[in-house]
């Protein structure tokens, strides 16, 4: 029998390059509670999660970035080291999923775009544990809420 999936503590990776959804995405996660370190480029991404996979509780990894590092590729570096592979992944891409090449990245959830942020918040809490003493984030202060 299959063991349930404890939601672990810890922040999210996000890896995105579209500016825009990038930060509509870590708004909504950091209204729900959520930690996120977030980054368009794959060369910074793969940083991140080597110098302390520990940090992390999931990585939300869109396929297609520009630069020499795409998200397969960080995925498959993700893959080749037990530390890194222990972090759950989720693919967040537009890219129709062919199904070998999804077999091969081993997500644990492929999320395809465009998804309502209800179907977003629902993947990440099987993963990880929302910060319940997080403040608002500074931005969102600076809007008047």
């Amino acid at each position: 029998m299959a063991q349930p999936i404890l939601p672990r503590s810890g922040a999210i990776l996000l890896v995105e390059d579209f500016e825009d959804m990038r930060v509509g995405v870590a708004q909504l996660l950091e209204l729900n509670g959520f930690h996120v370190s977030d980054t368009g480029d794959g060369e910074q991404a793969i940083n991140r999660l080597t110098a302390n996979p520990g940090n992390f509780a999931l990585v939300l990894l869109d396929l297609v970035l520009p630069g020499r590092i795409s998200g397969g590729d960080i995925r498959a570096r993700q893959l080749a080291d037990p530390k890194l592979a222990a972090v759950p992944t989720v693919v967040v891409t537009a890219c129709e999923p062919q199904e070998e090449a999804q077999a091969a990245l081993k997500p644990e959830v492929w999320l395809e775009k465009p998804f309502r942020g209800e179907q977003l918040l629902s993947v990440v809490r099987k993963y990880v544990r929302p910060d319940e003493t997080m403040e608002m984030p500074e931005w969102w202060s600076r809007q008047g809420a």
